[in-house]
């Protein structure tokens, strides 16, 4: 009998960013309820300056759409591949001594910014209403953006 030690991601092509891309919000998009989520920031073609990209969520229902601390590092003139890794649930206290980091709140009332370094604290997210922010500085990079998503209570078929 195999034994699974995993579940069935869920993988899912969300956007396509065009270098016409300019500062303000993307498309409204939706993802799975998930315990943990992995996001790729697929940059295929560099762009002039910079993009800063911040993840955004509705509160009532896709009316309104506010930043949550949710997002990649800076894309500069670069291509790649930029992650984003993000689980669901109280993150636990950061042990320096055992080297195991966490995402942790630094306070309560900050105003999340679109610009800044990579971050990713706990927040709480409405998945069926989701955008992806951007700031652009010159030309937006091409890129597209993909989650993978691991869905709780998920079974892989054809194993016994």
């Amino acid at each position: 009998m195999a034994v699974n030690t995993g579940q069935n991601a869920y993988f899912k092509n969300l956007l396509s960013i065009a270098g016409t891309q300019a500062t303000g919000a993307s498309a409204a998009f939706s993802i799975p309820f998930a315990d943990a989520y992995t996001f790729y920031l697929n940059v295929t073609t560099a762009g002039q300056t910079s993009m800063d990209t911040v993840f955004q969520t509705s509160v009532d229902g896709g009316t309104t759409y506010v930043n949550v601390p949710w997002r990649f590092a800076q894309v500069t003139t670069a291509t790649g591949c930029f992650v984003l890794n993000v689980c669901a649930g109280v993150a636990p206290t950061m042990d320096t001594t055992a080297g195991t980091t966490a995402s942790a709140t630094i306070g309560n009332g900050l105003n999340v910014l679109g610009t800044g370094g990579q971050l990713c604290l706990q927040s709480i997210v409405d998945p069926r209403f989701m955008k992806l922010g951007m700031t652009v500085s010159g030309t937006a990079p091409i890129s597209t953006l993909y989650v993978a998503a691991w869905p709780r209570g998920t079974r892989v078929t054809g194993v016994e």
